[in-house]
This record gives structure tokens, C-alpha cells and sequence, in this order.
């Protein structure tokens, strides 16, 4: 209860003093709180100080500048032994705020203050069995109502009343409640109906008390959470189960993989997500990878994202359901990170019955925030296509190549979208950009689209695989892995969908999924202090399982030996080269484990760690493992896009795989071909669901032609200028013709590949911009087409002015004779005037005299 909660025992000892002391004690007591300026509850003497107008009318001075002598007034009065938290946390103190003419109960009209006293002694109570009539006879008092009454039952009791007042209105809907709250307990029964009311309220937070379920109101209300993303983390730290911590204090904390008892090297906050969490935005907390979920809060600040990584940094939650429950499913993110819609550790939670309360509340309140929800039944999916039945209504391979500023790249967006949402070209087009903006950053996200850059430098090495020294975060030392690029990291992804859509056997498993959990369990059970016996009890080798060591993106990479045999890493390449044999009994000792690369040994140098290894997951994927049930997948479609594609030397980025991307050689194809990659030795292919869009700008002469080979295994898409996604009237300046008239010279004095594209002037609203795109956009672009050669750029302006032309100074040289006195020198207008006044515009675009 540390902070935010941390007025509750206060208010507690307080009504229980009062309760004891009875009604002589409040009268004197009251009297004698210094109230400040306003002590208007004393306005009707003895008579007006009952138990309920001095609650309701402390809670009236809940402002900053009155809390603190108020409250500490009332502390010393009454001998309240209860601290109150730092009063400069002032977010922390979510009352109800009276309204300030009616901040008592007191009325000549119906006011008894017997019937309040009554009200109040049973109040007070752990489990109070309270009368209807005393509620429904307080009701009947002048100027009290349900809102009035209810707020100060919870300042009264807020480990069992609840609020109806606006903030639950306002929630009302999502909360499964009639949104006129009030009407329908005044209408219906009165008390009955408002304990009804609370039973739904505390159904919706499971295990939460009332003064949790109405603070997460107050800023559901006062904020609204929305575009909430979801984090996951593990109870265990540091060996540790912290749950009662992190229940009691509301926050979450994590020392990170690999850190030991101290943050250590590796506890960088960045990597393990800890500074994403934003307010608002979702905790799901367990206990385990498969073991138990704990709870699910809300968070209300981030201490890592302001001040970094320390052992006092937390974040913290508001939690909305704190029951603990066996999860439906097994987890497979480790320490802290985003639970991504549809994953594991997702579907674990939202489809164990206990948290389901909580996923309908934070949809209906959110509108569906928690983004694509869970998975379709079954029979809702749409049936997977064969290879076969597939028609590729886009290209597999295209380029969009065109003059600079013709919206090569933007266009890349619609074009990917349509290839993975199987729409046409056209259908995207008519959409809204921000819309199809949206999903295709989600579609980013979730890897299916990935996007690259070439450049001089650019090599295979970064576009296939290559060998990548690494600095080990341990001993600082270089070690040297091998390292997958964007191409084949894609290719894969697409290759596994592919392969997962044609797949009948409910029995089949994923590797990667099994050896990565396999590694996350292992892990655990080391840091909750069990030594991991490599082999059977009384073999006298004693190697244990040492450290796990993990990939930048925190996948499982290789186990590291500990006990009598140290500095031996056995690396997740072997294990998955070897295990799928090895539990199909093909490998059934350790002289059939081969060397990883060609050598003259027979079997591998630690065959028999990686044999006992390989026991040790066999073990665990018949008893421990439990893959979810196999589930029909769609052959989905991925795109790589290629930016800049002709400015790489092709030969040596593609390599071998300039024969692999054309159509027939894709894998599903009748002629599919794949190759052995040089490094990893894989044998490695191009799926047919993988589409490759590259983008050229064709005025870029710092660089050679675009590869033969690789143009004719793409189709390309000429972009040019596009004179209607510009203004026709800025100040009189039709930007229209404008352009078409810049452009039909720059054909005529150069070529149409380097035309002026419309997306320099689609930003121009007004002559302050049209003024700034011509001096620092398009000038600097004539100069590099016509290297520096002035005067064609002024005759693409039609000599509008711009330029300055100046004859030379015979005076400057006293031998004249070899100097050029024709010669003109040309300089750019320093006449602001010039540059923001429509006639200079109007002259590249009309004839002489025309300019209006």
C-alpha cells in the first residue's frame, strides 16, 4: 500500500477513533483543528458536526495548499499514529472533491443525527451489515444524494465501499452497468441495488479493493487510456519470487538477464524494454514460464524511463485484477519485454478464465486498444492455399525507378500494403494515406515487411550472412558469430509461413520454439539456485549446465558448460542442426554428432556434451514442453523493400542468390533451386511468398547502370513527375504549370531522367515556402544537373531573374588582351523581393507580358 495507497490506513485509524470516541469526542475534537480560513463545518455549532460532515468536508480541502497543515492538524488532534505520505505527491491523493457550498451533511430538513451516527458505526466495520432503511433515510436527507453519500461511505471505508458518482457513470457502459447508476438505486431498492452495483464493480477487478478499482476510474476518466501496448514480466528476480513485493509497493521491477545480484554490465534498460512503459499502458505479471499468472495492473509512472537503471528504480501499477491462477498456456519471453497480440505469453493470459474480466475491461474502456486481440476460432480461419492455387497479382520482383521527388519511396508504402493485404494497387490508392500509413508500420512491426538502404559499402555480409566480431558483455572480450542479414532473416520468416501453411500433422513442432524454451527453463532453474547435472547422478565427468548466452534479440544462442568443465559453449547451430535426428533416432551416439565444418575427425570435438545435451531436451520435450495444438496457418505474403537499390554493387550484395529471385527458381515453384550458403553452410532458397520491391532514382550519376542480370529479373515501374498533386493558385502562382514548364526545358537541354519531381512542391502553401523550396531545393538540384553551367539553369527558369548576370571589370586586369570580355558571371539574387513576389513565378511558366 506504499504511496498512492498510502492515505487508506490513515483514514481507517481516523474513523475508528471517531467510532470509539463517539459523538462528544468528534464534537470537541473538530472544534479544536485548525481548519484555515474556511471552518465552515463548524457554522451550525454542536448540531452540525456529525461523523459523515466531517469526513465529507475533509476530503473538501484535497487542494495543495491546504492538504498538508489541514491533514497534519487533524493527525495531532485526533493522535492519529498513522503517517501520511509525502504530501508532495500530490497525484497520489485521488478523493472524492465536494462541491464547497454543500461540504456537510447538516439540513434542518430530514437531518437526524442519530440515523448518520448509526450509518457510521457499521461503516466502519471490516464486514459491514449495514441497515437499507439508514441508507435509504440518509438519502432522503436535503442536498444528499447517491454520488454525496457513496463517496464519503468510501472515505469512510475504502477497503469496502465503492463510489457511484460521475467517474462511474462515465465508465459505466464497459462496466456492465446502467449508465443513469444513480436513478436505477434510488428506483430499485435503494442499498440492494448500490451492493449490487459494487458486487459487478469488484467482479470487473478481481481481488482488488475498492480504492484500487476507483483510482484506476478517476484516471480512466481524467486521462483515457488508450493505445495501451502490453509488457510482461517474471516475479523471480535475482533468484528471488518478489511477488508480495510487487503487490504490497505496486510496482515491478527486474535486475535483467544474466546481471547476477547487481544490474551489472548487461543490465542495460534499453535492451530489456524497461524504459518503453508508458502510462497507461499494460503489465501482465508470472510467475514462471508455464507456472502461474499473478496479476495485471496499469501503468501509473515509469522511474526507468527518468532516471535510468538503478536498484530504486521501479515502474509502477495500478493493479485491476490481483488474482492468482495456473495459465492456459506456456510463456516464452523472458525477464521484462513487450507481450506482442497473439503471442504466447498473450494467449496464456487472455484465455485463462480468471483474467478474462480484466481483457474485456480494458478493451470495452480502451475501444479495443489491446490491438488484434485473440485468435479466431478454428473453423473462422479461412482455409490455407496451396502453392499451386496462388496468383501473384503483383510482380515478385519490381523497381520503381523515376526522376528525384516523383514519390518513389512514398509509393513503396501503397505498394507493399497491397501485395500483403492480396488488394489491388488501385484499392489501396483510394484509401486514406494516414490509414494505410498505420498498417504499414504494423505490418513492420510484426515482420512482415522489412526495409534496406543500399549504399557503396553495402556488402553481402550485411544483406545475406557474415562473420561479425561481437564484444562478450562478461570478460569485454572479441568473440566472432555469425551474424544473418536482413535478406535472409526475411526469407526465413517467409520460408517458415510457407512451410507452417502446407502443414496437415498436428504433431508436427517448431524447433525454434522448443529449443528457445527449453533455454528459458533451464535459465530459471539456475537462478532460483539448482545445479543443472549435465549427466545421470554417479558419472564422475560433473559438468553441469553453466550460463546461457542469448542473441541481441534475445534469442536463445548457446549453452556454456559449468562444474568440472568450463569454457565450453555448446551453440544453438549444432543442437539444431542434430536434435530433430537425434529424437527420430538417427543419431544414437555421440561418435555420430559430426564436426561443424569439414575436418578430419570423424565426430565432433564435445560430441558427447552435445549427446547428453540432447537427452537433456529430449527429457524435456516429452515431459515438460507443451506446444500449442497445431492450428491451420495462412500462407501470408512479405515484402523486402530495397531503397536505392542500384546505388550497391549488386554482384557483390546478391552473390549466388541473383539466380534464386527470379520466379521459377522460388521455392514452391516447379523449377525451385536453392544453394549452400558460405558461412553457415545451410542450404538456403527464396520462398514465393517473399516479394522484393527496389526503388531507383535514375538522375544519380555516381553510380554505374544497374547490374544486367539483376534488371531483367525485375519488372520495372516508371514514376515521373506528376504535375496534379501540386497547388494550381499560390498568391496567383499556378504551381501546375510551373513545373510542367521547368520540366519540358530540362527535357529539351538534358534528358527526361532528370525531370524535377512534384513532391517538392507539395509542402508550398504559401510564397514564405515556395520562396524557400526554390532557393534551397530546386537551385541546389539545377546546379548538380547542369554542373554549375548557369546558363542553361537560367534558361529553365526562362530568365525569370533569379540570376544575376554581370559582366567582368576590365579594370580588374591590365593585360586585357587574354581575358574573355563577353564573358558574363552569374550569381544568385540577393533580392528578397524578388524571391516572394508571384511575377517572378509567373515568368517560367508564361510568356514575356503575360506575367499578371
Amino acid at each position: 500500500m506504499k504511496e498512492i495507497y498510502g492515505w487508506v490506513p490513515w483514514f481507517r485509524e481516523l474513523a475508528e477513533k471517531i467510532a470509539e470516541g463517539g459523538e462528544t469526542y468528534l464534537i470537541e475534537k473538530a472544534k479544536q483543528v485548525n481548519w484555515g480560513e474556511d471552518p465552515s463545518l463548524l457554522r451550525y455549532g454542536d448540531e452540525g458536526i456529525d461523523p459523515f460532515s466531517f469526513f465529507y468536508f475533509l476530503a473538501s480541502k484535497n487542494t495543495s495548499n491546504q492538504l498538508k497543515p489541514v491533514y497534519d492538524s487533524v493527525s495531532q488532534v485526533l493522535e492519529i499514529k498513522s503517517p501520511l505520505p509525502d504530501m508532495s505527491i500530490y497525484d497520489y491523493y485521488i478523493f472524492p472533491s465536494p462541491n464547497s457550498r454543500f461540504s456537510d451533511f447538516y439540513n434542518k430538513r430530514n437531518f437526524e443525527s442519530d440515523l448518520l451516527w448509526h450509518l457510521f458505526r457499521e461503516a466502519v466495520k471490516n464486514n459491514p451489515k449495514t441497515d437499507p432503511d439508514d441508507f435509504e433515510n440518509t438519502l432522503k436527507i436535503n442536498g444528499v444524494g447517491i454520488a454525496r453519500l457513496t463517496q464519503t461511505l468510501f472515505l469512510i471505508n475504502p477497503e469496502y465501499f465503492l463510489i457511484v458518482d460521475d467517474t462511474t457513470f462515465y465508465s459505466a457502459e464497459a462496466l456492465g452497468l446502467p449508465v443513469e447508476i444513480e436513478k436505477e438505486i434510488m428506483k430499485d431498492g435503494g442499498y440492494g441495488k448500490y451492493l449490487s452495483v459494487m458486487e459487478t464493480l469488484k467482479k470487473a477487478f478481481p481481488e482488488c479493493q475498492p480504492y484500487e478499482i476507483n483510482m484506476f476510474l478517476y484516471l480512466q476518466k481524467s486521462e483515457q487510456i488508450t493505445n495501451s501496448k502490453i509488457f510482461q514480466i517474471d516475479t523471480i528476480v535475482n533468484r528471488t519470487d518478489c511477488w508480495d513485493d510487487f503487490k504490497k509497493n505496486n510496482g515491478v521491477y527486474t535486475s535483467g538477464p544474466g546481471s547476477g545480484k547487481t544490474w551489472g554490465k548487461t543490465g542495460d534498460p534499453r535492451k530489456y524494454h524497461l524504459t518503453k512503459p508508458k502510462r497507461g499502458d499494460i503489465i501482465l505479471v508470472r510467475t514462471g514460464r508455464q507456472k502461474k499468472g499473478r496479476a495485471i495492473g496499469i501503468v501509473q509512472k515509469n522511474d526507468y524511463a527518468e532516471s535510468g537503471l538503478n536498484e530504486n528504480s521501479r515502474i509502477h501499477v495500478l493493479w485491476i485484477n490481483k488474482s492468482t491462477h495456473d495459465l492456459s498456456g506456456h510463456t516464452d519471453e523472458r525477464k521484462f519485454r513487450e507481450a506482442k497480440p497473439g503471442g504466447k505469453t498473450y494467449l496464456a493470459f487472455e484465455k485463462t478464465d480468471g483474467y478474462k474480466p480484466s481483457f474485456h475491461l480494458i478493451n470495452s474502456l480502451t475501444g479495443n486498444s489491446i490491438k488484434n486481440g485473440p485468435e479466431p476460432d478454428i473453423d473462422e480461419l479461412p482455409k490455407p492455399d496451396t502453392p499451386d492455387t496462388i496468383e501473384h497479382s503483383h510482380p515478385l520482383n519490381q523497381i520503381l525507378y523515376g526522376p528525384p521527388g516523383t514519390g518513389k519511396t512514398w509509393n513503396t508504402v501503397n505498394h507493399a500494403v497491397a501485395i500483403i493485404e492480396d488488394k489491388s494497387l488501385g484499392e489501396i490508392e483510394g484509401e486514406g494515406r494516414e490509414e494505410v500509413k498505420q498498417r504499414f508500420d504494423e505490418l513492420k512491426k510484426n515482420g512482415q515487411i522489412e526495409m534496406v538502404t543500399f549504399h557503396q559499402n553495402f556488402t553481402y555480409e550485411d544483406f545475406i550472412e557474415g562473420i561479425r566480431p561481437v564484444l562478450d558483455d562478461e570478460d569485454r572480450n572479441i568473440e566472432y558469430e555469425l551474424s544473418e542479414g536482413v535478406f535472409k532473416k526475411v526469407a526465413d520468416r517467409a520460408n517458415k509461413n510457407r512451410m507452417q501453411s502446407e502443414q496437415t500433422d498436428n504433431k508436427s513442432w517448431d524447433m525454434d520454439e522448443l529449443l528457445q524454451v527449453f533455454a528459458e527453463s533451464m535459465e530459471e532453474r539456475r537462478e532460483l539456485g539448482e545445479e543443472i547435472n549435465l549427466f545421470p547422478s554417479g558419472d564422475r565427468s560433473g559438468a553441469t549446465i553453466g550460463e546461457i548466452y542469448w542473441s541481441g534479440d534475445e534469442k536463445f544462442k548457446s549453452v556454456q558448460l559449468g562444474g568440472t568443465v568450463k569454457y565450453q559453449r555448446l551453440t544453438q547451430k549444432v543442437i539444431r542442426r542434430d536434435y530433430e535426428a537425434f529424437y527420430k533416432g538417427e543419431i544414437k551416439s555421440p561418435k555420430d554428432i559430426k564436426p561443424t565444418h569439414k575436418s578430419k575427425r570423424t565426430q565432433h570435438g564435445n560430441a558427447m556434451y552435445y549427446f547428453a545435451l540432447y537427452q537433456k531436451i529430449k527429457q524435456f520435450h516429452d515431459e515438460e514442453w507443451q506446444p500449442e495444438e497445431s492450428v491451420p496457418v495462412k500462407k501470408q505474403n512479405y515484402v523486402l523493400i530495397i531503397d536505392e537499390i542500384n546505388r550497391g554493387n549488386i554482384a557483390k550484395i546478391f552473390g549466388e542468390l541473383i539466380t534464386l529471385i527470379e520466379p521459377s527458381k522460388r521455392i514452391g515453384k516447379h523449377d525451385e533451386a536453392t544453394v549452400t550458403l558460405p558461412y553457415s553452410q545451410d542450404s538456403f532458397g527464396i520462398p514465393d511468398n517473399l516479394y522484393i520491391i527496389g526503388t531507383m532514382n535514375t538522375a544519380d550519376r555516381s553510380i554505374a547502370l544497374l547490374d544486367t542480370a539483376l534488371r531483367r529479373r525485375f519488372d520495372f515501374l516508371e514514376m515521373m513527375p506528376d504535375s496534379k498533386h501540386v497547388s494550381d493558385n499560390i498568391e496567383g502562382v499556378n504551381c501546375q504549370e510551373l513545373l510542367a514548364a521547368m520540366n519540358d526545358r530540362i527535357r529539351f537541354l538534358l534528358d527526361r531522367e532528370h525531370q524535377i519531381g512534384h513532391t517538392y512542391f507539395m509542402e508550398v502553401d504559401d510564397m514564405e515556402s515556395l520562396a524557400a523550396t526554390f532557393k534551397n531545393k530546386i537551385i541546389p538540384l539545377l546546379q548538380e544537373y547542369f554542373y554549375d553551367n548557369w546558363e542553361k539553369i537560367d534558361l529553365v527558369l526562362n530568365c525569370n531573374g533569379f540570376i544575376d548576370k554581370t559582366s567582368i571589370d576590365s579594370n580588374l586586369f591590365k593585360n586585357s588582351e587574354l581575358i574573355d570580355e563577353e564573358r558574363k558571371i552569374y550569381e544568385l539574387s540577393d533580392d528578397d523581393d524578388k524571391w516572394k513576389d508571384p511575377k517572378s513565378y509567373q515568368a517560367i511558366y508564361k510568356e514575356q507580358g503575360e506575367t499578371e
